[in-house]
């Protein structure tokens, strides 16, 4: 899992912009995300090697947020051995 680097070719990333705000984060293996209460969220994410990725933040605008269904990737879960 690539941490900080600019790299948009690891599929399990979690990245940052220049001033410190999260960017993206990216997982292979599944994530979670609850609403705590009032405007606070928790939002996990698993990876391959079996560490996690957890972030606790504020937001007013997931209250409805947009989503849409995607078709399933067209790439292999699994890097070769």
């Amino acid at each position: 899992m690539t941490t900080d680097a600019r790299d948009d070719d690891d599929p399990n990333r979690v990245q940052f912009n220049e001033n410190g705000t999260l960017d993206e984060v990216c997982s292979t293996r599944g994530a979670h995300l609850e609403h705590m209460h009032g405007s606070h969220w928790f939002l996990s994410f698993q990876h391959p090697d079996g560490t996690s990725s957890a972030f606790w933040f504020t937001s007013k605008d997931l209250k409805r947020p947009f989503w849409e269904t995607r078709e399933a990737s067209k790439q292999p879960d699994e890097e070769p051995a």
